[in-house]
């Protein structure tokens, strides 16, 4: 998030925060097939996925957060 925030002259649209959410879950969901197909002692969790999503959108909050106290 940090480099494309640099990347874009210091602009972070509403356009990419989509873009990172959607990245974050379709990465979550992937995760979470290999995790119940390539191991044995692991198993799939929806929960795993939503955390993902939830610890993404914190982590955009802190980020705006701090772009806006320091008015970058």
């Amino acid at each position: 998030m940090l480099y494309l925030f640099i990347k874009n002259n210091f602009i972070f649209s509403n356009r990419w925060i989509w873009i990172v959410l959607l990245s974050v879950l379709l990465y979550g969901i992937i995760i979470e097939i290999f995790q119940q197909l390539l191991t044995t002692s692991r198993s799939a969790d929806i929960m795993d996925v939503a955390a993902n999503l939830v610890g993404s959108v914190i982590g955009i909050y802190f980020f705006r957060s701090i772009k806006n106290k320091f008015k970058v």
